[in-house]
């Protein structure tokens, strides 16, 4: 008895282990994701249900108000089995508290959503309820998967394990995106995305909403064009961005930096830093507090210079003749370089104000005395004021420039002219979004609150009807948005007016609020 009770033991625990090992070398989801995918995007949807307050009692009640309204125009079945998703989520078969990922890469060249599957039973009633509401056709067999069409652009594909949506533009990418789901199916994780460090590094960024991106996919010859210091040699494929999104209490913030693996781009990397420098604030007590938009940026400006030089076209753009020249112009900028819009008007230039430290003030008195090989047009002009004041006259503007006690000075402003080297009361140097530019080495701000200020915005928020006012209702809950960089990482930070409620609350509210719900 005792050896067939062991014998029956023995066979039960050789039996767990086997269905175990079967279930571990179940494939993963996210194993369909190429690993030349040039850009991704990972959603964590029982994050942002949470944040948004779906459970609170008030979303509650507008889930059953929703509920109760789609019930007269459905069957008792139907209506049953979308209910049932409605007040649970996980009964539509997918996994709500996994990822979803949506992607595209060279190799499927369409946008794609990623699921993972939960319950296949549960998905199949689902499907079965949207093709009795004719939403989607009759599932189908295919080579390795079932698939249904939700329109004529989505083909939705599944297996035990994961759930794809494909965006497809007709028949003849709908039939290889079929062939190709089958390849992308087979996938294991060492030939997907998943075997991909960049990959496993932005899973463990968190945030709501994640994200790499290959800045080629997106600007394609453009890239290297706009990345001073990039030799033809260095592939920028080598080069992604990752992404982090979060809501938070009063406020949405995205955190930004590059990513390489590539031993020559980390060194360019390291080398396009030391062009900057961090960020003083010298020149916030200048701009009124009313500012509409702020750039600042900390400069060093030999280091700027001599990146360039590793660019082939600034090279073939500036003689070596005009090489001493430029470089001496680069090189007198020093630490800070403020912009700032300060006012738009219906019957005016919008006016401007910029500072920066300067070494000297030679390269203005080059531009002066050189103003005949500048090509100016009729009607164009650079003028001397005094000592170190120019001003530049055209038909449209003037700018008025020049250089007081190491800081170099433009604006089309005549009263900002007058007030140059003056503290404005109130200062920018007051403003929330200030003490986050400090020691930044690049930074950006716009102060909603001013912009929507400005009586050109009533005026047309005025005339523009209901449109405009629900636009201008849901801005006017936003203080600034700003963004910093700091080396190789930015944060972008949208500030909102409530600082207690979370942002994606907030917005859940606006919206049921212009819903009537």
């Amino acid at each position: 008895m005792k050896k067939n009770l062991f014998t029956h033991l023995s066979v039960l625990a050789v039996l767990i282990v086997f269905v175990s090992a079967c279930s571990s070398k179940k494939a993963e989801y996210t194993n369909v994701i190429p690993s030349d995918a040039s850009q991704v995007v990972a959603l964590n949807l029982k994050s942002m249900a949470d944040k948004a307050g779906m459970k609170d009692k008030e979303n509650k009640e507008a889930l059953q108000k929703l509920t109760d309204a789609m019930k007269s125009g459905m069957n008792a079945a139907t209506f049953q089995q979308v209910e049932a998703v409605l007040k649970d989520p996980s009964n539509s078969g997918v996994d709500v508290d996994a990822p979803m990922y949506i992607f595209s890469a060279p190799t499927f060249p369409y946008t794609t959503l990623v699921a993972k599957v939960m319950n296949e039973d549960n998905l199949l009633k689902l499907l079965e309820v949207m093709e009795k509401e004719q939403l989607s056709t009759h599932v189908t067999e295919a080579d390795g998967y079932s698939f249904t069409k939700l329109t004529n652009q989505a083909l939705l594909a599944f297996t035990p394990t994961t759930l794809m949506v494909v965006n497809y533009n007709g028949n003849t990418q709908l039939e290889k995106a079929k062939a190709d789901i089958t390849t992308l199916l087979k996938q294991t994780a060492e030939n997907s995305i998943t075997s991909q460090a960049a990959f496993k590094k932005m899973q463990k960024q968190g945030g709501d909403i994640s994200m790499i991106v290959s800045p080629t996919s997106m600007l394609g010859t453009y890239a290297k064009q706009m990345n001073y210091g990039i030799s033809k040699d260095i592939d920028l494929k080598d080069l992604m961005v990752m992404g982090s999104l979060s809501f938070e209490k009063g406020k949405i913030e995205m955190k930004v930096e590059n990513y390489t693996e590539n031993a020559e781009l980390k060194a360019l990397l390291e080398k396009q830093m030391k062009t900057t420098r961090p960020i003083e604030n010298t020149f916030l007590k200048y701009f009124p507090q009313s500012t509409l938009a702020l750039f600042s940026i900390g400069v060093n400006g030999e280091e700027f210079y001599n990146a360039l030089q590793e660019n082939e076209q600034f090279r073939d753009n500036f003689s070596i003749a005009k090489a001493a020249e430029v470089k001496d112009l680069f090189s007198t900028f020093q630490n800070d370089i403020t912009f700032g819009l300060i006012n738009v008007t219906m019957s005016n230039n919008p006016s401007f104000l910029a500072y920066a430290s300067v070494k000297n003030s030679e390269p203005l008195k080059a531009i002066y005395e050189k103003k005949g090989e500048l090509g100016l047009k009729r009607g164009e002009d650079i003028v001397k004021l005094n000592e170190n004041e120019y001003v530049y006259k055209s038909r449209s503007i003037n700018i008025f420039f020049g250089i007081r006690d190491k800081q170099m000075y433009a604006t089309n402003d005549e009263l900002l002219f007058k007030n140059v080297g003056k503290a404005a009361d109130p200062s920018a140097k007051d403003a929330n979004y200030a003490s986050g530019m400090k020691g930044k080495r690049m930074a950006f701000a716009i102060n909603a609150e001013a912009v929507l200020d400005l009586p050109v915005i009533k005026m047309l928020v005025e005339f523009g009807g209901h449109q405009a006012a629900t636009y201008y209702s849901l801005l006017d809950n936003i203080s600034y948005l700003e963004a910093v960089g700091d080396s190789d990482k930015s944060t972008i930070t949208l500030q909102l007016k409530d600082k207690n409620v979370n942002a994606l609350k907030q917005i859940v509210d606006f919206a049921k609020g212009f819903a009537g719900m």
